[in-house]
């Protein structure tokens, strides 16, 4: 009796899954209006963000800071500032782009540390997928007990963009958000 109860039950189902199924004109319709409803979202739009952690080292006596960039925007706002283009993605030649990316940081990336100007250290680089990643080193000879930064990288180039930066000393976590309208941020611990 058991056994009939199965079978009868998936013959119900088989019969139930058979009357739901498409044809091939009916699949393809289906498809077609889902590429298309896709195709036509004009409501969507690209964000331009960067998003960097900084963390304080009282070891090394600095904020190690990594920001993260997507590639294609990296190698855009790079291209737009000299003759010969370069091309980001390959490990093998990172190293050789470190000069052009530390004269970029320079010129987008200003910290105080409690109230003094600080030197930003470019350390590296590393792909992560489609980003990478760039390692900072700000030195500081005491625990900042306030933060200020301007960061106004790819803002030459896209307008919407924002830079995220997350702070976290001694375990409390602060942010600051900087874009066109803001250019400068101040935390404080």
């Amino acid at each position: 009796m058991k056994n009939f109860k199965i079978v009868l039950l998936l013959s119900v189902l088989s019969l139930s899954l058979s009357s739901f199924s498409l044809d091939s004109t009916s699949e393809k319709e289906v498809e077609i209006s889902r590429f298309r409803e896709s195709e036509n979202n004009n409501d969507l739009h690209k964000y331009y963000i960067s998003v960097s952690n900084v963390t304080y080292s009282e070891s090394a006596k600095s904020l190690q800071m990594i920001t993260r960039f997507f590639i294609d925007d990296l190698e855009d706002v790079l291209n737009s500032r000299i003759e010969t283009p370069v091309v980001l993605g390959d490990d093998a030649t990172i190293q050789d782009l470190y000069p052009l990316i530390k004269s970029y940081l320079d010129k987008k990336l200003e910290v105080k540390i409690n109230d003094q100007v600080s030197k930003i250290n470019f350390l590296g680089a590393e792909y992560e997928g489609d980003q990478i990643a760039l390692y900072i080193e700000i030195p500081t000879l005491k625990e900042p007990k306030e933060v200020s930064m301007k960061f106004n990288a790819f803002l030459e180039l896209f307008e919407e963009q924002k830079n995220l930066v997350h702070l976290k000393i001694n375990g409390e976590r602060r942010t600051l958000l900087m874009d066109k309208n803001k250019g400068t941020d101040t935390v404080k611990f």
